[in-house]
């Protein structure tokens, strides 16, 4: 379904948490009754960001303008619930500090757990977490877990193993997030994109977590930008990642003067990132009004937005998304380890007579 017009409004209004010049603006179109309430919430609820647009609405005063307390009742329970949960997590990052420092090992927050111990948002119930990123120094990883396990982490789901950046997932009986110790900061084992040391890291400026590191304003950036874009692969499926967008932008308000821009440049251009890093800022600017100084390739991210956009209104049991989904995947679909389970390939030398006979059963398949 279509709710293209939605996610820009969206972005508009969680665009107030930093830039008030709308606000008059909005609350006209909110009093004309020009919002679709109900879609728009439901592309806030899809992207995790009804929280924030919650906390939005109250600090400029348009909840009353709504009219609407069934509404007004489901934005403020989200928003309670998700308060009170980062509050725990907070008292969760405690007493991982505390387990951690009791052989003085020391964790580097990542992702969430930086913004929260950070307090880098204007509120502490804009931002869901889906769990905690904390990353452990080589030669101290070990016993780490150890320590973890014996306060009461038990490990749940399937082994990644050591070529995966963390180990399978935590929980602790009496705390809402799960846990994710890092031996990586991102999952490619043969480049290290965002190495953990003094030049990377710094130690947090939160009174509460003085045995704590998080990533330097300039790196956390980069590491925001590289989780979403290339880990996750947003950029290649064309897919928005609204949230970790939003997030992207209210880092860069919250760091401000302290951002090093042409290095977060540099560090895409180093390993090929360079068009990807543009397209993101050129969303981030006509989304959200983020202005950086570093030039950007304004029709080349002007496409790649449109397509993004295009791509939120696709439906899964569709054609047209099986043909976007073969083309988007390519590398994956079709590559030589996809096609040696498909067809029991035994050398590569059977791979190309493999590939045209799967690229001929997937025409017949989808189109026919």
């Amino acid at each position: 379904m279509d709710r293209r017009e939605e996610i820009v409004q969206l972005c508009r209004i969680l665009s107030l948490a930093y830039d008030n010049t709308k606000a008059r603006d909005l609350a006209e179109e909110v009093q004309r009754g020009s919002i679709d309430w109900e879609r728009l919430v439901e592309v806030a609820n899809l992207n995790l960001l009804t929280p924030a647009l919650y906390a939005v609405l109250r600090d400029h005063n348009l909840l009353d303008l709504l009219d609407d307390s069934r509404l007004t009742g489901f934005l403020s329970e989200i928003y309670e619930m998700n308060r009170r949960r980062n509050e725990n997590i907070l008292l969760q990052l405690q007493d991982i500090e505390r387990t951690l420092d009791e052989e003085g090992i020391s964790a580097l927050f990542l992702k969430g757990s930086a913004v929260l111990s950070e307090n880098l948002y204007p509120d502490i119930g804009m931002r869901m977490m889906n769990d905690i990123d904390l990353m452990i120094a080589q030669g101290k990883f070990d016993r780490a877990l150890k320590l973890l396990k014996k306060s009461g982490y038990e490990e749940f789901g399937r082994d990644l193993g050591r070529w995966h950046h963390h180990t399978p997932r935590m929980a602790k009986e009496g705390f809402p997030a799960a846990l994710e110790p890092h031996f990586r900061i991102v999952s490619d084992p043969n480049i290290e994109y965002i190495p953990y040391t003094k030049t990377t890291s710094a130690p947090s400026g939160n009174p509460s977590f003085r045995r704590s590191y998080v990533l330097k304003p300039t790196w956390h950036l980069y590491h925001a930008f590289l989780h979403t874009s290339i880990v996750d692969q947003n950029h290649k499926k064309w897919r928005l990642g609204l949230r970790y967008l939003y997030d992207f932008v209210l880092l860069a308000k919250a760091y401000s003067e302290r951002v090093e821009w042409n290095e977060i440049y540099e560090l895409a251009k180093r390993y090929g990132h360079e068009k990807v890093l543009e397209d993101f800022l050129y969303s981030a600017e006509a989304l959200f009004g983020l202005k950086t100084p570093i030039k950007v390739n304004r029709f080349r991210g002007w496409l790649h937005l449109k397509k993004s956009l295009w791509q939120s209104t696709l439906q899964t049991d569709t054609r047209i998304f099986k043909i976007y989904r073969a083309y988007t995947e390519l590398d994956e679909i079709y590559s030589y380890k996809a096609l040696k389970s498909f067809y029991g390939l035994k050398s590569k030398s059977e791979y190309p007579l493999a590939l045209l006979r799967y690229i001929v059963y997937h025409i017949r398949k989808h189109l026919f």
